[in-house]
């Protein structure tokens, strides 16, 4: 016990919270564990939160934090757990600082959410499809298009780097996409059950 103790009050705030993942994920650990740590984040307004019960990542602000939060709980029905699964992976790139990987595993959330909707895998003919049942503005059909197109077009986060070896990603950006790809995947989720086509 000297030893955690000793840890916490004189390790750096990343062994601090990789120790506090380690016990978040042990088996044995209870359910509201995560909460109570999530709450004490919280309460210190630190920039961080534990998301899915297991994942401790950078959170830019409370609005933030309910996105995202909110996210997870869209994504809990069993047909979404290669989304939720993506979204805990942009959560962990996150804080280990591997920001193109981040970025990439949010609009893979976004993807994977998309195939569910609509099998043919690509994210248009989802917005296609859910068009058909529900109102979508077509210049927020765009916008969305157009951050799908943001991951395709920087080297770096789908396809392999070339000729430089970093891709243009930093903290801000991948920090904006899990917040953007996971109001994103809750708008989807949720005009796909007004337009019936989840239950």
């Amino acid at each position: 016990m000297g030893n955690v103790k000793n840890g916490i009050l004189n390790g750096s705030w990343s062994a601090v919270l990789g120790w506090l993942v380690f016990v978040l994920k042990h088996p044995s650990c209870r359910d509201d564990l995560a909460d109570a740590v999530n709450s004490i984040m919280k309460d210190c307004r630190l920039a961080y939160g534990v998301l899915d019960g297991v994942v401790i990542s950078p959170i830019g602000s409370d609005a933030e934090r309910a996105t995202i939060e909110r996210a997870f709980a869209d994504l809990v029905a069993t047909e979404f757990h290669g989304a939720r699964a993506h979204f805990r992976k942009a959560a962990e790139e996150l804080t280990a600082g591997h920001y193109p990987d981040s970025v990439r595993e949010s609009i893979n959330a976004v993807e994977a959410t998309a195939r569910v909707l609509e099998p043919s895998a690509a994210l248009s003919s989802a917005l296609g499809r859910l068009e058909k049942s529900v109102n979508i503005h077509p210049a927020l059909k765009q916008g969305f298009g157009k951050l799908y197109g943001y991951t395709s077009d920087e080297k770096g986060i789908r396809h392999p780097l070339l000729d430089d070896g970093t891709a243009k990603v930093d903290d801000t950006d991948a920090l904006f996409m899990i917040g953007a790809c996971a109001a994103f995947v809750s708008y989807l989720i949720n005009k796909a059950r007004s337009a019936g086509m989840l239950k």
